[in-house]
């Protein structure tokens, strides 16, 4: 009798017996982008591993396998199964991180329906990039832009770009405060396949570069209002800069 392949889900269970769903997690997120940035981080990627039996890495790369089969979904990909789990059984809405329904980012990625392709998008509170992924089905050929303050969502974002081939930039970052722990790129490499390598926050795209001196913010002029009747304001997409 042929064995019944198991889920993502599974093999993460199986090692959380040991070392605890947020640990596990956590190193899973940190050893993928370790793996996708092509040698960049041997030595963290070294250190993390050793906390594991030579099995239980055995059961990573197979974590990972069942990952990006139950990520292909239909055939089209895009399935957010990252950002499931963390859901299910890491934040329990907790923190305020209930991500938003798939079903509904591809609805509001829907409706926006610009005239014209975006050339880049950015989601500042992109939690697993559900929202970036949503937005990659009307058009695959922006550079998607993502940030949030949790770590491991930043990673999951990352992730789920660099296996559907998204190209762009993940940062780790607060965007209201605008402070900064770390970002990385998603780009293809000379062959195609995506390749996820950290940047500064010099080399950030996203991260607002202030004047380090304060006399150096220009001063806006705010014009006089007069009793005027006031234009019709007109609505800019959500995700376009």
């Amino acid at each position: 009798m042929k064995q019944q392949r198991q889920t993502f889900e599974q093999h993460m269970e199986q090692l959380a017996r040991r070392h605890g769903v947020h640990s596990v997690f956590s190193d899973f997120l940190t050893l993928l982008m370790c793996a996708f940035s092509l040698g960049q981080r041997e030595e963290e990627y070294l250190k993390t591993i050793r906390k594991y039996e030579k099995p239980e890495a055995y059961k990573i790369s197979e974590a990972l396998a069942a990952l990006t089969v139950e990520m292909t979904g239909d055939g089209t990909g895009m399935v957010d199964v990252l950002g499931d789990y963390f859901e299910q059984h890491l934040s329990y809405g907790r923190n305020g991180q209930f991500f938003t329904p798939q079903h509904l980012c591809d609805m509001m990625a829907r409706l926006m329906n610009p005239t014209t392709p975006l050339e880049r998008i950015l989601d500042p509170a992109c939690g697993s990039g559900r929202m970036l992924m949503a937005m990659a089905k009307v058009n695959r050929f922006a550079t998607f832009y993502g940030a949030d303050n949790d770590r491991n969502c930043a990673c999951m974002c990352a992730i789920n770009m660099c296996l559907n081939g998204m190209y762009g930039e993940v940062a780790w970052m607060n965007s209201i405060t605008n402070q900064f722990y770390a970002a990385w790129q998603i780009h293809p490499t000379v062959k195609g396949c995506p390749c996820i390598t950290q940047i500064s926050e010099k080399q950030s795209y996203i991260h607002m570069k202030l004047p380090e001196n304060k006399t150096d913010i220009p001063k806006i002029k705010i014009p006089v209002l007069e009793n005027k009747p006031r234009e019709i304001p007109v609505q800019q997409l959500l995700f376009e800069f």
